[in-house]
């Protein structure tokens, strides 16, 4: 079912795929992806016709070769804190004042898939550590290429309880806010970051890469709640056994299935990484 422009499925087992079909806008040709129909929540169509790029094979081997790479940040965290962000001539928090703050420990709530932050126990936890009734969230959906539909699932138990949620994408280049913009979202507006599940390595590089992992550590050390499942659990730790480079995780996850043999699906092992370290 296409609604304007988004699109979603409404019955079916599973166990088949669809596609969605349109035409291209500035050629007219006929544009295609694969679209699960077992979704739940919409995505925008244009969001979809993207999911075939990038090519899985590229993607998994330019990643691949970050699998040694170290993203522990507890190191430089404090002259990271203290050097002023963009050159602004406002107020600089330094680390010795986050760290002499009232915040006795690290509050990480972890799920051991995405799933889990859809439970009402678990959400509750998440609820009691912010401090207050309605905590406002920030969803950072890299691991999972920041897709909307993702973005949707794992965030609807906030929803329903009335929470501001916002969300901030960084897996493409285009959509990268400034540093003070993801400065003010992760350590001044949010109560809740969570991680999305989905790609743990392909997140840590694209934290290292625009500087979001500092803001980060910087927001666990004044109390922000940290959460997620899977890939949005283990990142927060100092290292984790990772399914990065399974031929099908990645954000073009339907056109892989559907394309790839079983016994290629199959050809992969679990690596271990390390993360941010931060416990």
């Amino acid at each position: 079912v296409i609604v304007g422009n988004e699109a979603f499925a409404v019955s079916g087992d599973g166990k088949a795929t669809c596609h969605v079909i349109v035409p291209c806008d500035e050629t007219g040709e006929m544009k295609s992806a694969p679209l699960p129909i077992n979704w739940e929540h919409p995505i925008p169509v244009d969001e979809i016709l993207d999911f075939p790029i990038p090519a899985t094979a590229s993607h998994l081997e330019a990643l691949e070769e970050h699998v040694d790479t170290d993203f522990v940040v507890a190191e430089d965290i404090a002259q990271a804190i203290s050097e002023p962000v963009n050159n602004n001539d406002h107020d600089q928090t330094n680390v010795d004042d986050i760290i002499s703050a009232d915040v006795s420990q690290v509050k990480i709530v972890a799920s051991g898939n995405e799933r889990g932050m859809r439970l009402q126990p678990i959400v509750d936890k998440v609820v009691e550590l912010s401090g207050t009734n309605l905590p406002k969230v920030l969803y950072v959906g890299t691991a999972s290429f920041d897709r909307t539909d993702k973005f949707s699932q794992q965030t609807q138990a906030f929803r329903d309880m009335g929470c501001e949620i916002r969300r901030l994408d960084v897996s493409e280049g285009e959509t990268v806010p400034t540093l003070d913009e993801m400065k003010e979202v992760v350590t001044e507006w949010a109560d809740v970051i969570m991680g999305s599940g989905g790609n743990t390595l392909h997140a840590l590089l694209r934290w290292k890469e625009v500087g979001l992992d500092l803001l980060l550590k910087e927001a666990s050390l004044k109390g922000v709640v940290l959460c997620g499942g899977s890939a949005g659990a283990g990142c927060w730790f100092s290292s984790l056994h990772t399914d990065s480079l399974r031929p099908d995780n990645t954000k073009n996850k339907e056109h892989v299935l559907n394309e790839l043999s079983e016994e290629e699906l199959a050809d992969w092992d679990y690596t271990i990484i390390s993360a941010l370290g931060f416990v």
